[in-house]
């Protein structure tokens, strides 16, 4: 408890509970998340009219440096209370920083991948793919993997920042949501969802597709906006916005179980449970069957954000609003907070304690109680 509390205290200055202010939505408060420090990291008189920070904050193994990405370009580093370093973007860094040893991999939204060593900030090497990049890039055996919102993924040597190969999908003509899904690795393949409703398994050393399946049908809001692949389960599972949950056989594609969920756009693995947000609800199922466990309403045609699972917790935004914690058991609301701006993204989170901006650029630093 004496480390977990040195730990939030090191990223953050001044104590923010006072400015917190309940949600609007009625929630039965138990108080299971509590705020132990807050930071302000942008002035309000230099921050961008209806700004969103939707790159969450990324703490190291070692539980030493905090690394923040904001919506005005900035990348810095926290380290015993203080900011060690700095590094400008040429644009807004709309997904968090990726951690492999001693190097910090940035995607910024003007399309620049840059390699930074995270100890001191200096560059070691970028790249510019020409398309917008709206997530955390994806690793292994030394390639990182790119999901543009061109509808692109593209392979990337980790030491050099060389361009490997490019896998491209045409986007519908239809009507699209925006946003893309972060690909996933396991069972020896790279899998990512596109606009035009379709997964592909791609093989990670040339990017040739082992298998592709549309699982959205026809229509408008194809949209493939979530993927986990578990490396213990012979199945991956994806979220469509129009026909909802699918389970997929891994190596085949075929579909094991559907759950219908208008607006499906997140998931999250969480032992025998999957949970899923979509249009005005979050829902626990079970991974097994895809049977519905539990069901918690959001606002109408309201969204959340990328839920995080800790501490018995389901954690996340309701897009531009409170940050609420579910039971995983229940889907009951144990607790929520606004702080005006609200939250756009999801929370790092670790035994104890969580780390997220608001969007108003106040690094809060949470504590998780059991």
């Amino acid at each position: 408890m004496i480390k977990l509390a040195a730990l939030l205290v090191a990223f953050s200055n001044w104590p923010g509970a006072n400015s917190v202010r309940p949600a609007e939505k009625s929630y039965q408060f138990e108080r299971p998340v509590y705020v132990a420090e807050a930071l302000r990291l942008t002035s309000q008189w230099t921050q961008d009219f209806n700004a969103t920070e939707v790159a969450t904050p990324v703490l190291d193994e070692a539980q030493t440096r905090l690394y923040i990405a904001l919506h005005d370009g900035r990348v810095r580093c926290r380290m015993n209370g203080k900011f060690v370093w700095t590094w400008q973007a040429g644009s807004a860094v709309l997904a968090a920083p990726l951690i492999d040893g001693e190097t910090l991999y940035v995607a910024a939204g003007d399309g620049v991948l840059t390699a930074l060593n995270r100890i001191t900030g200096v560059v070691r090497w970028q790249l510019d793919v020409k398309e917008e990049l709206l997530t955390t890039p994806v690793l292994t055996d030394g390639r990182l993997f790119l999901m543009s919102s061109e509808e692109s993924v593209t392979a990337v040597d980790a030491a050099t920042g060389k361009s490997l190969w490019r896998y491209h999908r045409d986007r519908p003509a239809s009507f699209t949501l925006r946003g893309e899904t972060r690909p996933a690795i396991s069972h020896g393949l790279l899998f990512a969802g596109f606009a035009d409703g379709t997964v592909a398994a791609l093989r990670p050393e040339d990017g040739v597709a082992r298998w592709t399946r549309n699982i959205s049908g026809v229509g408008d809001y194809l949209d493939v906006d979530g993927i986990v692949a578990p490396a213990d389960d012979s199945r991956i599972y994806a979220a469509s916005a129009k026909a909802g949950v699918l389970a997929l056989d891994a190596l085949t594609g075929a579909t094991v179980w559907e759950h219908e969920f208008h607006g499906a756009n997140h998931l999250v693995v969480d032992g025998p449970r999957l949970y899923a947000t979509g249009s005005g609800a979050v829902i626990g199922l079970s991974r097994a069957r895809g049977s519905e466990l539990w069901r918690t309403k959001l606002g109408k045609d309201a969204f959340a954000d990328q839920p995080v699972a800790i501490d018995g917790l389901l954690l996340f935004a309701e897009d531009h609003g409170a940050l609420v914690a579910l039971d995983v058991a229940t889907g009951r609301a144990r607790t929520a907070f606004n702080t005006g701006d609200g939250f756009s993204q999801a929370p790092f989170a670790i035994t104890g304690a969580a780390f997220v901006i608001s969007n108003d650029g106040t690094l809060f630093s949470l504590g998780l109680l059991p």
